[in-house]
């Protein structure tokens, strides 16, 4: 994906003429909105569906654009619909970008009583996913009714995958080898935890992960944050007794309340009970949540909005920063 931070006439090596007199553009708004649709859906019907338009109108627009850019931009498979060509990608990315542009230019007008709706796509991660996306989606759409928020859970490379090929305005990550060429908020920071059974003896205090080093280890085995957490024993000259491998962080907590072992999280609540989150000794890197844009799209109104509203409500949860039980 790195020819993705090509600009879309960089991408074609397609200058205007010097000789043809400016004028109204070949390419319209209607061209792109089919275009996305049917990108989004996969499927010209779809597309047309969800437009209120005939399919024919769907498939005209994408026929016109191909042959004004001369390029293919969907391969059409049977079995899986539409599916983007490289030179589809590109101009997803700057149809979208464009559309929502205009959005904002209608919705801003004066005159307007009725603002007109919008949409934002935003990716989480699964194991952050129920503790921000329902309080930050009940809050923004009480506050932009007229917005329209798609949302989607996954894993770290697929959700930047997703957001370089435009799929997503907005992904909410661990700040975990992020590439110099995305815009980066942070929302919190979520300093790394042991995780004890509350029973256990060193489950009052800041642990030395030393004096555990012989004891069951359970590792979430989740790309990105299972690198993070075997680093930090490496950098303290460790080497973990990884007994149990979880796929996500309740799973996680709810094997150290059985008495599996002990663990590290970066993201720890207080859902649920026997467990301790104790601060580590030593120096450890410290992790932070963060929302991630590309920075080669310019942002509009609504994800500014959205992401600082997202900076609010993490603040307001103790998400991270559970005390030691006394």
């Amino acid at each position: 994906m790195g020819n993705m931070v090509l600009s879309f006439s960089e991408a074609f090596k397609k200058a205007p003429s010097p000789d043809r007199p400016l004028g109204l553009p070949r390419i319209t708004l209607r061209h792109l909105v089919y275009f996305v649709a049917a990108a989004r859906n996969e499927s010209a019907l779809r597309a047309a569906q969800e437009l209120n338009v005939s399919p024919p109108a769907i498939s005209g627009a994408i026929a016109g654009l191909e042959a004004i850019l001369g390029v293919s931009l969907f391969v059409r498979r049977h079995a899986r619909g539409l599916v983007l060509t490289d030179a589809g990608q590109h101009l997803l990315f700057e149809a979208r970008d464009i559309i929502s542009r205009v959005w904002e230019i209608d919705s801003s007008h004066p005159n307007r009583s009725k603002p007109q709706r919008s949409r934002i796509a935003i990716g989480c991660l699964g194991d952050i996913a129920p503790n921000l996306v329902p309080p930050l989606l009940q809050k923004f759409q009480s506050l932009y009714p007229h917005v329209e928020v798609t949302w989607q859970t996954d894993t770290h490379f697929p959700l930047m995958q997703r957001l370089e090929e435009g799929m997503l305005d907005v992904i909410f990550v661990m700040d975990f080898e992020i590439s110099p060429t995305l815009h980066v908020t942070v929302l919190k920071p979520t300093p790394v935890r042991c995780v004890l059974p509350t029973g256990h003896p060193l489950a009052r205090g800041p642990v030395s992960l030393k004096d555990l080093a012989d004891e069951p280890f359970i590792l979430l085995d989740i790309a990105k944050t299972r690198d993070y957490f075997l680093s930090i024993f490496g950098d303290l000259g460790l080497q973990p007794n990884i007994a149990t491998r979880a796929p996500s962080a309740e799973m996680v907590r709810s094997l150290v309340a059985s008495g599996f072992g002990y663990s590290l999280l970066n993201f720890c609540t207080t859902e649920r009970r026997n467990i301790a989150y104790c601060p580590i000794e030593g120096p450890v890197r410290q992790s932070n949540l963060v929302a991630v844009r590309q920075y080669r799209r310019r942002p509009s109104k609504v994800s500014n909005d959205f992401v600082q509203l997202a900076a609010t409500v993490m603040k307001r949860m103790s998400i991270g920063e559970t005390p030691v039980p006394a």
